[in-house]
């Protein structure tokens, strides 16, 4: 047999067991790139098509930002497609705003125009059901504008940014949270009074976005935390605030 003919065969069996491998590699890869639950191919696309560089925002905070919703089901994500930049999401769920791994632990220090934070229901939760609440929530945020979230902040602004302090809803009948409602609404109160006294700090209410009573759709099986259409309207809410603060100073958006 002729020495090109056995090279040739030699060569069309390893490929035999070749092509299927590489064939294989490549759907894992596609898999792990595309199909994974996080993957969200709107970023991509906004991505692709001029997003704005020259603004800058980051989150922190707890659940419920949604950071472990599939898809771009987040409300990072949400913000990022209406702002059309992507925010940088370092909320963790189950975050809280005491102890260690906080909130204020998630802060990237850097040049943000604006730093997004929730916190402090994962404190009060298994806490303030049976005792007293008073020490937890002084910790957090005093009356007169002490504690973990005036320190977190003053390091943001230190940064140069402005900053939004979330403010939790109103949950429906039946939630897990129903016993600590009223110290969510002092903390709540708080976190609002502490930005009208502080320049360059604004407090955003999610009561102006949803309620049990008028948007239940807006809430997940769990009663506690937004549902996948929540976490739509809260993004919304919040990119649109961001735009109608930034005109205020510009007189124009970026797009």
């Amino acid at each position: 047999m002729a020495e090109g003919t056995v090279v040739g065969l030699n060569a069309l069996k390893w490929a035999r067991f070749l092509i299927p491998g590489i064939l294989i590699i490549g759907s894992v890869a596609y898999f792990a790139l595309f199909m994974m639950p996080d993957y969200c191919t709107e970023i991509d696309d906004m991505n692709e098509t001029d997003p704005i560089t020259e603004f800058s925002v980051q989150v922190v905070g707890d659940s419920l930002f949604g950071a472990d919703a599939d898809g771009c089901a987040s409300v990072s994500t949400f913000m990022s497609l209406r702002l059309w930049l992507e925010v940088e999401d370092n909320s963790v769920p189950g975050a809280t705003v005491i102890g260690d791994e906080s909130i204020s632990e998630q802060y990237v220090s850097g040049s943000w125009n604006w730093t997004v934070i929730d916190g402090g229901g994962n404190d009060i939760m298994p806490y303030c059901t049976e005792n007293d609440c008073d020490e937890v929530l002084d910790e957090i945020i005093t009356d007169s504008g002490e504690g973990l979230i005036p320190d977190l902040v003053e390091t943001v602004q230190n940064d140069g940014s402005k900053v939004i302090l979330i403010g939790y809803y109103s949950v429906p009948k039946g939630s897990e949270y129903e016993p600590v409602i009223l110290e969510v609404e002092i903390l709540n109160d708080r976190y609002n009074e502490f930005a009208e006294a502080n320049e360059g700090v604004y407090f955003i209410s999610l009561k102006d976005v949803m309620s049990p009573e008028e948007t239940p759709e807006l809430y997940s099986d769990d009663l506690v935390h937004p549902s996948d259409d929540g976490h739509f309207a809260i993004g919304e809410y919040i990119g649109n605030f961001i735009i109608d603060e930034h005109k205020k100073e510009t007189g124009m958006w970026f797009r």
